[in-house]
């Protein structure tokens, strides 16, 4: 790290770069270690990911599942893409007290339709639904996820014997139902989803280890979410997740196909602050407990190990980041390193940016959104530690994010 602090210094003529004493030099040198653990992270997990998975689809096998409220303008696009690998009467759909007309919908493209009166959330929807499916296995769904040409890897699970599979889940590239997916933000989104798919879920593909089958889509054993199904709180923020860690915390094994499916990324910069603050990030601090189960438990592997305490790194060092992003602008002195932070995270971006593509095709993300990636990151990194109030807030205050467990949620 020295060496690249003198590096800096010889192509950027600042005076006294390395004469600040006290705490704000500490601080930098705290700030300066987060940043090479980071890269160290990109580079561990670029170079040892696992090769693309094969498998084959019957559709005899699974039912999807699709919890919904008031979905009735994306539900139509899903379903009519979701018919072509099944039948309507192998698609459930749970309407989540809409106001907006979405069973109407979903009972005209002859799907199996059930209604809750009073909202109970989207965990309990799931259990409701998949307490009534028949086949072996089950495909979650979001009502605004498309499959598009994915296939849905069912002989992962039948033949091979694995229990659960995350698929390649992107930001839809088309403006539709209201989202524009060809803006800025979409393309920023695209390329983090790229990262945490073609990066990390294949790195964790090679221990059967993957830490979160995103709530876009994912498919499971319908006798596991049933028998698991009263370990989950119920709460909406980390819903996947929980779910993920439910599964891994009983040594099942969650795999990787790297298929593309198409989900609706925040097309607003407020609707993504919301999806941030309400919705990703609280849920990271209602599963420490999980994290750290998984990385003392006895069997996890390595790698999964690995994750987790990156998960509680994180959570550790968030403060301090948020703490440097003050002090970087607050203090004359330290101004300089706010440029120097930037070009040494945009550098070790780089190397994450040349390897990240959707499957299939060689096109990388734009170059504006390779520049103004280190600057998203800061501003997550400010979300998550801001997220620990909203965390307080719904799980103590408003009582959001209690466990609500029970058999109420498999009756309408």
């Amino acid at each position: 790290m020295l060496t690249i602090l003198k590096a800096w210094s010889a192509v950027l003529p600042f005076e006294g770069m390395f004469s600040l004493g006290g705490w704000t030099a500490s601080l930098l040198w705290v700030v300066l270690f987060c940043v090479l653990v980071d890269f160290v992270k990109i580079v561990v997990e670029l170079l040892g990911r696992s090769e693309t998975r094969r498998f084959e689809f019957d559709s005899s096998q699974v039912t999807a599942v699709i919890a919904t409220h008031d979905g009735a303008e994306v539900l139509p696009a899903t379903l009519a893409e979701l018919r072509k690998h099944l039948p309507p009467h192998q698609i459930v759909v749970v309407d989540d007290a809409s106001t907006d007309g979405t069973r109407k919908i979903a009972d005209a493209q002859g799907c199996r339709v059930y209604r809750f009166e009073r909202s109970k959330g989207k965990a309990a929807a799931i259990n409701f639904a998949v307490h009534r499916v028949t086949t072996s296995l089950t495909l979650l769904l979001d009502d605004d996820t498309r499959l598009g040409g994915a296939r849905i890897p069912t002989s992962l699970i039948a033949r091979d014997g694995f229990d659960g599979v995350a698929f390649h889940v992107l930001p839809d590239r088309r403006n539709r139902d209201g989202a524009r997916g060809d803006n800025f933000l979409g393309a920023v989104q695209r390329y983090e989803y790229g990262k945490s798919m073609a990066i990390g879920k294949r790195f964790h593909d090679v221990t059967e280890s993957v830490s979160c089958v995103s709530g876009a889509v994912g498919l499971f054993r319908t006798e596991d979410l049933n028998r698991y199904h009263h370990d989950h709180t119920g709460a909406f923020p980390g819903e996947d997740l929980q779910r993920t860690m439910i599964h891994l915390l009983r040594d099942k094994r969650i795999v990787f196909a790297d298929e593309p499916a198409w989900t609706i990324a925040p097309a607003r910069f407020g609707e993504w602050l919301r999806q941030r603050l309400l919705g990703w990030y609280p849920g990271i601090y209602h599963q420490l407990a999980n994290f750290v189960r998984l990385l003392f438990r006895r069997d996890s592997s390595w790698r999964l190990r690995y994750e987790m305490a990156y998960n509680l790194y994180t959570v550790v060092s968030d403060p301090f980041k948020v703490l440097s992003i003050v002090v970087l602008f607050a203090v004359p002195g330290m101004r300089v390193w706010a440029l120097v932070l930037y070009l040494t995270y945009l550098a070790f971006e780089t190397y994450a940016w040349w390897n990240v593509s959707v499957p299939g095709e060689k096109r990388r993300a734009p170059v504006a959104v390779l520049l103004f990636y280190p600057l998203y990151g800061a501003l997550n990194t400010v979300l998550r530690v801001l997220a620990i109030g909203t965390w307080f807030w719904m799980r103590w205050v408003t009582g959001e994010m209690r466990p609500r467990r029970g058999p109420k949620d498999r009756i309408a």
